[in-house]
Protein backbone atom coordinates (compact mmCIF):
# COMPACT_ATOMS: atom_id res chain seq x y z
CA UNK A 1 0.00 0.00 0.00
CA UNK A 2 2.93 2.42 1.15
CA UNK A 3 4.78 1.26 -2.32
CA UNK A 4 0.87 2.03 -3.87
CA UNK A 5 0.97 5.55 -2.57
CA UNK A 6 4.72 6.49 -3.24
CA UNK A 7 4.36 5.70 -6.59
CA UNK A 8 1.03 7.79 -7.23
CA UNK A 9 2.61 10.64 -5.10
CA UNK A 10 5.95 10.99 -7.75
CA UNK A 11 3.51 10.30 -11.06
CA UNK A 12 1.47 13.66 -9.38
CA UNK A 13 4.69 15.75 -8.88
CA UNK A 14 6.08 15.04 -12.01
CA UNK A 15 2.52 16.25 -13.69
CA UNK A 16 3.09 19.06 -11.89
CA UNK A 17 6.36 20.04 -13.05
CA UNK A 18 5.52 19.34 -16.50
CA UNK A 19 2.36 21.88 -16.13
CA UNK A 20 2.86 25.37 -18.02
CA UNK A 21 2.77 28.17 -16.50
CA UNK A 22 -0.36 30.54 -15.41
CA UNK A 23 1.17 33.37 -18.04
CA UNK A 24 1.33 30.38 -21.18
CA UNK A 25 -1.37 31.56 -23.71
CA UNK A 26 -1.96 28.05 -25.86
CA UNK A 27 -2.10 29.07 -29.58
CA UNK A 28 -3.79 27.66 -32.10
CA UNK A 29 -2.53 24.28 -34.24
CA UNK A 30 -3.24 24.53 -38.23
CA UNK A 31 -2.00 21.72 -40.59
CA UNK A 32 -1.11 24.37 -43.43
CA UNK A 33 2.33 25.80 -43.94
CA UNK A 34 2.25 28.24 -46.19
CA UNK A 35 5.95 29.70 -46.96
CA UNK A 36 7.53 32.94 -48.36
CA UNK A 37 10.90 34.14 -48.84
CA UNK A 38 12.80 36.90 -49.62
CA UNK A 39 16.79 37.67 -49.98
CA UNK A 40 17.01 38.19 -46.05
CA UNK A 41 13.90 36.91 -44.52
CA UNK A 42 11.38 33.64 -44.70
CA UNK A 43 8.13 33.38 -43.43
CA UNK A 44 5.94 30.83 -42.56
CA UNK A 45 2.17 31.27 -42.30
CA UNK A 46 0.47 28.76 -40.60
CA UNK A 47 -3.29 28.48 -41.49
CA UNK A 48 -6.04 26.06 -41.18
CA UNK A 49 -6.93 26.03 -45.49
CA UNK A 50 -5.59 27.81 -48.52
CA UNK A 51 -6.87 28.94 -51.59
CA UNK A 52 -5.85 29.26 -55.10
CA UNK A 53 -6.59 32.82 -56.68
CA UNK A 54 -4.32 33.01 -59.90
CA UNK A 55 -6.12 35.89 -61.24
CA UNK A 56 -4.33 38.45 -59.36
CA UNK A 57 -1.87 36.92 -57.52
CA UNK A 58 0.20 34.87 -59.95
CA UNK A 59 3.28 33.85 -58.30
CA UNK A 60 1.85 33.44 -54.76
CA UNK A 61 0.53 30.82 -55.59
CA UNK A 62 -2.02 29.14 -53.05
CA UNK A 63 -3.14 31.93 -50.36
CA UNK A 64 -3.77 31.39 -46.68
CA UNK A 65 -7.22 31.78 -45.37
CA UNK A 66 -8.94 32.24 -42.19
CA UNK A 67 -12.15 32.51 -40.62
CA UNK A 68 -13.31 35.10 -37.77
CA UNK A 69 -12.30 32.32 -35.25
CA UNK A 70 -8.92 32.18 -35.95
CA UNK A 71 -5.45 33.52 -35.26
CA UNK A 72 -2.78 34.81 -37.82
CA UNK A 73 0.44 33.62 -36.87
CA UNK A 74 3.55 32.05 -37.94
CA UNK A 75 6.91 32.28 -37.69
CA UNK A 76 9.99 34.50 -39.31
CA UNK A 77 13.23 33.25 -40.16
CA UNK A 78 16.50 35.35 -40.65
CA UNK A 79 18.85 34.61 -42.93
CA UNK A 80 22.40 33.98 -41.27
CA UNK A 81 23.69 36.89 -43.44
CA UNK A 82 21.43 39.88 -41.86
CA UNK A 83 23.16 41.77 -38.90
CA UNK A 84 22.97 40.48 -35.67
CA UNK A 85 20.61 43.41 -34.30
CA UNK A 86 17.93 45.01 -35.29
CA UNK A 87 13.89 45.62 -35.35
CA UNK A 88 11.71 43.14 -36.58
CA UNK A 89 8.33 44.72 -37.64
CA UNK A 90 5.13 42.45 -37.91
CA UNK A 91 1.88 43.53 -39.01
CA UNK A 92 -1.43 42.26 -40.29
CA UNK A 93 -3.52 45.35 -42.35
CA UNK A 94 -7.35 45.11 -43.76
CA UNK A 95 -7.85 47.59 -46.20
CA UNK A 96 -11.37 48.71 -48.67
CA UNK A 97 -10.16 49.66 -51.97
CA UNK A 98 -12.54 52.25 -53.78
CA UNK A 99 -12.03 54.05 -56.99
CA UNK A 100 -13.69 58.01 -56.21
CA UNK A 101 -13.34 59.17 -59.72
CA UNK A 102 -15.34 56.49 -61.08
CA UNK A 103 -19.20 57.20 -61.95
CA UNK A 104 -22.52 56.38 -63.44
CA UNK A 105 -21.55 55.51 -67.13
CA UNK A 106 -18.39 56.64 -67.14
CA UNK A 107 -16.26 53.68 -68.71
CA UNK A 108 -12.46 53.42 -66.78
CA UNK A 109 -9.15 52.59 -68.76
CA UNK A 110 -8.20 48.75 -68.04
CA UNK A 111 -4.68 50.13 -66.55
CA UNK A 112 -5.61 52.78 -64.38
CA UNK A 113 -8.81 50.66 -62.58
CA UNK A 114 -6.27 49.77 -59.99
CA UNK A 115 -3.65 52.54 -60.00
CA UNK A 116 -6.35 55.17 -59.01
CA UNK A 117 -7.81 52.92 -56.19
CA UNK A 118 -7.97 54.58 -52.59
CA UNK A 119 -7.23 52.78 -49.42
CA UNK A 120 -9.10 52.91 -45.97
CA UNK A 121 -7.83 50.83 -43.50
CA UNK A 122 -10.45 49.18 -40.92
CA UNK A 123 -8.20 46.94 -39.56
CA UNK A 124 -4.73 46.92 -37.95
CA UNK A 125 -2.40 45.43 -35.85
CA UNK A 126 1.11 45.21 -35.44
CA UNK A 127 4.39 43.96 -33.20
CA UNK A 128 7.96 45.10 -32.83
CA UNK A 129 10.79 42.75 -31.95
CA UNK A 130 14.10 44.11 -31.12
CA UNK A 131 16.96 41.23 -31.81
CA UNK A 132 20.33 41.39 -30.47
CA UNK A 133 22.58 38.55 -29.98
CA UNK A 134 21.08 37.77 -26.42
CA UNK A 135 18.05 37.62 -27.40
CA UNK A 136 18.15 35.44 -30.35
CA UNK A 137 15.59 32.53 -29.01
CA UNK A 138 17.83 30.04 -31.40
CA UNK A 139 21.36 31.30 -31.47
CA UNK A 140 23.68 28.37 -31.76
CA UNK A 141 26.60 30.95 -30.06
CA UNK A 142 27.30 30.96 -26.75
CA UNK A 143 29.28 33.31 -24.65
CA UNK A 144 32.01 30.86 -23.75
CA UNK A 145 32.11 29.96 -27.64
CA UNK A 146 32.20 33.79 -28.73
CA UNK A 147 34.79 34.18 -26.04
CA UNK A 148 37.15 31.00 -27.31
CA UNK A 149 36.82 32.50 -30.95
CA UNK A 150 38.18 35.82 -30.07
CA UNK A 151 40.94 34.17 -27.98
CA UNK A 152 41.49 31.57 -31.18
CA UNK A 153 41.05 33.03 -34.31
CA UNK A 154 42.03 29.91 -36.15
CA UNK A 155 38.91 28.06 -34.68
CA UNK A 156 37.28 28.84 -38.10
CA UNK A 157 38.88 25.54 -39.14
CA UNK A 158 36.37 24.01 -37.09
CA UNK A 159 33.63 24.53 -39.38
CA UNK A 160 31.67 25.74 -35.50
CA UNK A 161 29.34 27.93 -37.91
CA UNK A 162 27.93 25.07 -39.48
CA UNK A 163 26.08 23.81 -35.80
CA UNK A 164 22.36 23.59 -36.26
CA UNK A 165 20.16 26.43 -35.22
CA UNK A 166 18.05 29.06 -36.90
CA UNK A 167 16.80 32.74 -35.98
CA UNK A 168 13.55 32.31 -35.81
CA UNK A 169 11.02 34.29 -34.47
CA UNK A 170 7.31 33.53 -33.66
CA UNK A 171 4.26 35.75 -33.97
CA UNK A 172 0.08 35.84 -33.82
CA UNK A 173 -2.56 38.07 -33.68
CA UNK A 174 -6.03 38.31 -33.07
CA UNK A 175 -9.30 38.67 -35.56
CA UNK A 176 -11.76 40.91 -33.59
CA UNK A 177 -15.13 39.51 -33.10
CA UNK A 178 -18.35 41.92 -33.14
CA UNK A 179 -21.37 40.96 -30.78
CA UNK A 180 -24.05 42.14 -33.27
CA UNK A 181 -25.08 40.59 -36.32
CA UNK A 182 -24.68 42.67 -39.88
CA UNK A 183 -21.13 44.27 -38.14
CA UNK A 184 -18.62 41.59 -39.28
CA UNK A 185 -15.33 42.30 -40.48
CA UNK A 186 -15.65 42.45 -44.05
CA UNK A 187 -14.46 39.29 -45.85
CA UNK A 188 -12.10 39.43 -48.79
CA UNK A 189 -13.91 40.44 -52.00
CA UNK A 190 -12.14 41.31 -55.58
CA UNK A 191 -13.72 42.92 -58.01
CA UNK A 192 -14.98 41.00 -61.06
CA UNK A 193 -15.17 42.10 -64.64
CA UNK A 194 -18.69 39.83 -64.96
CA UNK A 195 -20.52 42.47 -62.77
CA UNK A 196 -19.16 45.48 -64.52
CA UNK A 197 -17.07 48.17 -64.20
CA UNK A 198 -18.97 48.91 -61.03
CA UNK A 199 -17.89 45.99 -59.07
CA UNK A 200 -14.47 45.96 -59.99
CA UNK A 201 -14.05 49.31 -58.37
CA UNK A 202 -14.15 47.77 -55.05
CA UNK A 203 -11.72 45.21 -53.07
CA UNK A 204 -11.60 44.28 -49.78
CA UNK A 205 -7.85 42.82 -49.20
CA UNK A 206 -6.46 41.56 -46.09
CA UNK A 207 -1.90 41.33 -45.94
CA UNK A 208 0.54 40.58 -43.82
CA UNK A 209 4.36 42.80 -43.67
CA UNK A 210 7.02 41.85 -42.43
CA UNK A 211 10.05 44.23 -42.57
CA UNK A 212 14.02 43.80 -40.77
CA UNK A 213 16.06 47.00 -40.21
CA UNK A 214 19.30 45.95 -39.61
CA UNK A 215 21.21 48.67 -36.88
CA UNK A 216 23.87 48.54 -39.65
CA UNK A 217 23.15 51.48 -41.75
CA UNK A 218 25.00 49.81 -44.17
CA UNK A 219 22.51 46.64 -44.55
CA UNK A 220 19.58 47.93 -46.87
CA UNK A 221 16.01 47.17 -45.21
CA UNK A 222 13.99 44.44 -46.18
CA UNK A 223 10.66 44.04 -46.65
CA UNK A 224 7.63 41.08 -47.29
CA UNK A 225 4.33 41.24 -48.11
CA UNK A 226 2.09 38.44 -47.87
CA UNK A 227 -1.78 38.47 -49.09
CA UNK A 228 -4.04 36.15 -47.15
CA UNK A 229 -7.49 35.81 -46.99
CA UNK A 230 -10.23 35.87 -44.62
CA UNK A 231 -13.94 34.38 -44.76
CA UNK A 232 -15.92 34.47 -41.58
CA UNK A 233 -17.74 31.50 -40.85
CA UNK A 234 -21.42 33.00 -41.71
CA UNK A 235 -20.21 33.18 -45.56
CA UNK A 236 -20.33 29.59 -45.29
CA UNK A 237 -23.36 29.05 -43.78
CA UNK A 238 -26.62 28.38 -46.30
CA UNK A 239 -29.79 30.73 -45.55
CA UNK A 240 -31.56 28.91 -48.14
CA UNK A 241 -31.18 25.30 -46.07
CA UNK A 242 -32.97 26.47 -42.83
CA UNK A 243 -36.34 25.69 -42.23
CA UNK A 244 -38.23 28.07 -43.10
CA UNK A 245 -41.80 28.12 -43.12
CA UNK A 246 -43.15 28.92 -46.46
CA UNK A 247 -46.32 31.74 -45.52
CA UNK A 248 -43.25 33.36 -43.45
CA UNK A 249 -43.29 36.81 -45.82
CA UNK A 250 -43.68 40.57 -44.62
CA UNK A 251 -45.92 42.85 -46.32
CA UNK A 252 -44.88 46.75 -46.62
CA UNK A 253 -47.08 49.10 -47.81
CA UNK A 254 -46.23 51.33 -50.88
CA UNK A 255 -46.47 55.17 -50.11
CA UNK A 256 -48.74 57.62 -51.96
CA UNK A 257 -48.19 61.87 -51.85
CA UNK A 258 -52.33 61.94 -52.16
CA UNK A 259 -55.28 60.13 -51.01
CA UNK A 260 -56.10 57.74 -53.30
CA UNK A 261 -58.69 54.66 -53.97
CA UNK A 262 -56.42 52.08 -54.16
CA UNK A 263 -53.78 50.24 -52.19
CA UNK A 264 -50.77 48.59 -52.91
CA UNK A 265 -48.16 46.69 -51.09
CA UNK A 266 -45.06 44.43 -51.60
CA UNK A 267 -44.21 41.21 -49.84
CA UNK A 268 -40.59 40.34 -49.04
CA UNK A 269 -39.63 37.28 -46.67
CA UNK A 270 -39.16 37.91 -43.20
CA UNK A 271 -35.72 37.71 -42.78
CA UNK A 272 -34.88 40.24 -46.03
CA UNK A 273 -31.11 38.24 -45.48
CA UNK A 274 -30.29 36.67 -49.13
CA UNK A 275 -26.92 35.15 -49.94
CA UNK A 276 -25.06 36.05 -53.08
CA UNK A 277 -25.95 32.53 -54.95
CA UNK A 278 -29.62 33.12 -54.37
CA UNK A 279 -32.57 35.36 -55.60
CA UNK A 280 -34.67 37.75 -53.90
CA UNK A 281 -38.61 36.50 -53.97
CA UNK A 282 -41.23 39.44 -54.36
CA UNK A 283 -44.55 39.82 -54.62
CA UNK A 284 -46.11 43.41 -55.73
CA UNK A 285 -50.06 43.60 -54.98
CA UNK A 286 -52.80 46.33 -55.40
CA UNK A 287 -56.46 46.42 -53.74
CA UNK A 288 -58.76 48.84 -54.79
CA UNK A 289 -61.11 50.94 -51.73
CA UNK A 290 -63.50 50.51 -51.75
CA UNK A 291 -63.82 47.94 -54.31
CA UNK A 292 -64.23 48.78 -57.84
CA UNK A 293 -63.86 46.42 -60.43
CA UNK A 294 -63.77 48.49 -63.47
CA UNK A 295 -60.87 50.54 -61.55
CA UNK A 296 -59.21 47.10 -61.01
CA UNK A 297 -59.55 46.16 -64.53
CA UNK A 298 -58.06 48.96 -65.32
CA UNK A 299 -54.80 49.23 -62.98
CA UNK A 300 -54.24 45.46 -63.88
CA UNK A 301 -54.11 46.60 -67.75
CA UNK A 302 -52.30 50.03 -67.45
CA UNK A 303 -50.02 50.08 -64.22
CA UNK A 304 -46.53 49.97 -64.45
CA UNK A 305 -44.58 48.09 -61.83
CA UNK A 306 -40.67 48.88 -61.48
CA UNK A 307 -38.73 47.21 -59.06
CA UNK A 308 -34.53 47.97 -58.44
CA UNK A 309 -31.80 46.84 -56.47
CA UNK A 310 -29.79 50.14 -54.97
CA UNK A 311 -26.67 49.83 -53.98
CA UNK A 312 -24.92 52.24 -51.62
CA UNK A 313 -21.37 52.45 -50.73
CA UNK A 314 -20.29 54.99 -47.72
CA UNK A 315 -16.66 55.13 -46.81
CA UNK A 316 -15.96 57.67 -43.64
CA UNK A 317 -12.77 59.08 -41.79
CA UNK A 318 -12.01 60.47 -38.11
CA UNK A 319 -11.15 64.33 -38.68
CA UNK A 320 -8.12 65.66 -37.94
CA UNK A 321 -8.02 67.69 -34.62
CA UNK A 322 -8.21 71.49 -35.33
CA UNK A 323 -4.31 72.98 -35.13
CA UNK A 324 -3.83 74.34 -31.21
CA UNK A 325 -4.08 78.11 -31.24
CA UNK A 326 -1.14 80.41 -30.33
CA UNK A 327 -0.95 81.87 -27.02
CA UNK A 328 -2.23 85.01 -25.73
CA UNK A 329 0.39 87.70 -25.71
CA UNK A 330 1.51 88.62 -22.25
CA UNK A 331 0.64 92.17 -20.91
CA UNK A 332 3.11 94.78 -19.48
CA UNK A 333 5.17 94.25 -16.08
CA UNK A 334 2.57 96.99 -15.10
CA UNK A 335 -0.64 95.96 -15.64
CA UNK A 336 0.87 92.01 -14.46
CA UNK A 337 1.78 93.53 -10.95
CA UNK A 338 -2.11 95.06 -10.89
CA UNK A 339 -3.42 91.80 -11.37
CA UNK A 340 -1.58 90.28 -9.22
CA UNK A 341 -2.01 92.65 -6.18
CA UNK A 342 -5.57 92.20 -6.66
CA UNK A 343 -6.25 88.40 -6.90
CA UNK A 344 -3.54 88.69 -3.84
CA UNK A 345 -6.21 90.28 -1.86
CA UNK A 346 -9.21 88.34 -3.03
CA UNK A 347 -7.77 84.99 -2.22
CA UNK A 348 -7.38 86.81 1.37
CA UNK A 349 -10.43 87.77 1.34
CA UNK A 350 -11.95 84.20 0.49
CA UNK A 351 -9.81 81.68 1.96
CA UNK A 352 -12.55 80.45 4.06
CA UNK A 353 -14.79 80.00 1.00
CA UNK A 354 -11.84 78.26 -0.89
CA UNK A 355 -11.25 75.71 1.50
CA UNK A 356 -14.70 74.59 1.33
CA UNK A 357 -15.17 74.51 -2.44
CA UNK A 358 -11.71 72.52 -2.63
CA UNK A 359 -13.29 69.81 -0.09
CA UNK A 360 -16.34 69.67 -1.73
CA UNK A 361 -14.14 68.99 -5.02
CA UNK A 362 -11.93 66.71 -3.46
CA UNK A 363 -15.24 64.74 -2.03
CA UNK A 364 -16.59 65.29 -5.57
CA UNK A 365 -13.69 63.02 -7.12
CA UNK A 366 -13.75 60.42 -4.18
CA UNK A 367 -16.84 59.59 -5.71
CA UNK A 368 -16.24 59.64 -9.49
CA UNK A 369 -13.95 57.68 -11.24
CA UNK A 370 -12.83 59.88 -14.07
CA UNK A 371 -10.68 56.82 -15.50
CA UNK A 372 -13.82 54.80 -16.82
CA UNK A 373 -15.30 57.87 -18.75
CA UNK A 374 -14.36 57.31 -22.35
CA UNK A 375 -12.49 60.16 -24.36
CA UNK A 376 -15.07 61.69 -27.04
CA UNK A 377 -14.69 60.60 -30.49
CA UNK A 378 -13.20 62.72 -32.82
CA UNK A 379 -15.59 63.43 -35.52
CA UNK A 380 -16.16 61.85 -38.67
CA UNK A 381 -15.73 63.07 -42.52
CA UNK A 382 -17.38 60.57 -45.18
CA UNK A 383 -14.89 60.99 -48.41
CA UNK A 384 -16.31 58.56 -50.52
CA UNK A 385 -19.82 58.09 -51.22
CA UNK A 386 -21.60 56.35 -54.34
CA UNK A 387 -25.33 55.29 -54.84
CA UNK A 388 -25.88 52.81 -58.36
CA UNK A 389 -29.15 50.81 -59.19
CA UNK A 390 -27.38 47.64 -60.04
CA UNK A 391 -30.56 45.66 -61.48
CA UNK A 392 -34.40 46.53 -62.60
CA UNK A 393 -36.84 44.91 -63.98
CA UNK A 394 -40.06 46.67 -65.91
CA UNK A 395 -43.55 44.98 -65.84
CA UNK A 396 -46.83 46.55 -67.41
CA UNK A 397 -50.02 45.61 -65.53
CA UNK A 398 -50.71 43.34 -62.90
CA UNK A 399 -51.04 39.93 -64.67
CA UNK A 400 -52.65 37.34 -62.27
CA UNK A 401 -55.33 37.48 -59.53
CA UNK A 402 -54.30 35.79 -56.59
CA UNK A 403 -56.09 32.79 -55.37
CA UNK A 404 -56.66 31.37 -51.98
CA UNK A 405 -55.05 28.62 -50.59
CA UNK A 406 -57.13 25.82 -48.74
CA UNK A 407 -55.83 23.05 -47.18
CA UNK A 408 -58.47 20.39 -48.30
CA UNK A 409 -58.74 19.82 -51.94
CA UNK A 410 -62.53 19.03 -52.24
CA UNK A 411 -63.56 22.31 -49.81
CA UNK A 412 -63.99 25.68 -51.31
CA UNK A 413 -63.07 28.96 -49.93
CA UNK A 414 -65.63 30.91 -48.31
CA UNK A 415 -66.99 34.58 -49.80
CA UNK A 416 -65.06 36.09 -47.25
CA UNK A 417 -61.78 34.89 -47.55
CA UNK A 418 -62.07 35.17 -51.37
CA UNK A 419 -63.32 39.34 -50.34
CA UNK A 420 -60.48 40.11 -48.84
CA UNK A 421 -57.85 39.04 -51.57
CA UNK A 422 -55.99 41.51 -53.42
CA UNK A 423 -57.28 42.41 -56.90
CA UNK A 424 -53.85 41.78 -58.64
CA UNK A 425 -50.56 40.27 -58.10
CA UNK A 426 -47.12 40.72 -59.74
CA UNK A 427 -45.27 37.84 -58.75
CA UNK A 428 -41.02 37.73 -59.86
CA UNK A 429 -37.61 37.69 -58.27
CA UNK A 430 -33.90 39.08 -58.55
CA UNK A 431 -31.30 37.16 -59.33
CA UNK A 432 -27.79 37.54 -57.22
CA UNK A 433 -24.64 36.80 -58.12
CA UNK A 434 -21.57 35.28 -56.09
CA UNK A 435 -19.40 38.54 -57.39
CA UNK A 436 -21.46 41.22 -56.09
CA UNK A 437 -19.89 42.88 -53.13
CA UNK A 438 -21.79 42.25 -49.80
CA UNK A 439 -23.14 44.31 -47.05
CA UNK A 440 -20.78 45.68 -45.23
CA UNK A 441 -20.75 47.88 -41.56
CA UNK A 442 -17.37 47.86 -39.86
CA UNK A 443 -14.59 50.73 -39.19
CA UNK A 444 -16.07 53.59 -41.55
CA UNK A 445 -17.12 51.10 -44.44
CA UNK A 446 -20.78 50.91 -45.09
CA UNK A 447 -22.25 48.66 -47.77
CA UNK A 448 -26.12 48.41 -47.92
CA UNK A 449 -28.10 47.50 -50.41
CA UNK A 450 -32.18 49.00 -50.80
CA UNK A 451 -35.05 47.25 -52.96
CA UNK A 452 -37.01 50.31 -54.31
CA UNK A 453 -40.69 49.53 -55.61
CA UNK A 454 -42.58 51.92 -58.05
CA UNK A 455 -46.20 51.40 -59.03
CA UNK A 456 -47.46 54.20 -61.38
CA UNK A 457 -51.03 54.55 -62.22
CA UNK A 458 -51.60 57.58 -64.24
CA UNK A 459 -50.19 60.46 -61.97
CA UNK A 460 -49.91 58.77 -58.86
CA UNK A 461 -46.72 57.06 -58.22
CA UNK A 462 -46.51 54.80 -54.97
CA UNK A 463 -43.00 53.99 -53.92
CA UNK A 464 -41.23 52.02 -51.05
CA UNK A 465 -38.01 51.83 -50.72
CA UNK A 466 -36.47 48.49 -48.24
CA UNK A 467 -33.72 47.29 -46.87
CA UNK A 468 -32.20 44.20 -47.36
CA UNK A 469 -29.11 41.89 -46.23
CA UNK A 470 -26.87 40.37 -48.94
CA UNK A 471 -24.37 38.29 -47.63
Amino acid sequence: MSRRRRVESMSSSSSDSRRPPSSFVPTQTYSHVSTYRSLQMELQLYSPSVKLQQEHFDDRGPLAVFGDHDQVGGKVILDPSCNHTGRLSISIEGAFMYSPTYSEGEQVPESSRNAGKRKHVFFSSSTTISISPVSEPNSPRSAFRDAFIKRRPSVSSLNLGALPGERSFPFTFDLPRSCRTGEEMPPSFTGSSDMGPSSEAFDVTYKLKVIWEAQNAAENPSTLEVPILFYPDSDFQSIDATSQSPQSWLEMPLRSDRPIPFRCAVTLPTSVTFTRTSHIPYFVVFTTMPRSPNLAREIAADATISVSLLRQVTVTEQSSPPPTPPLTPSTSSDDSDTTRHKLLKRVARSQSRLNSAARAIKAFDDNTDFRDKPLPRLPTQTVFTESRTLQNSICIGFPKRPRQLVSDSRSHPSLDSHASLPDGLHKAKIALQKEMLPCIDWAGVSVKYYLDVSVLIGQDDLRARIPIRIL
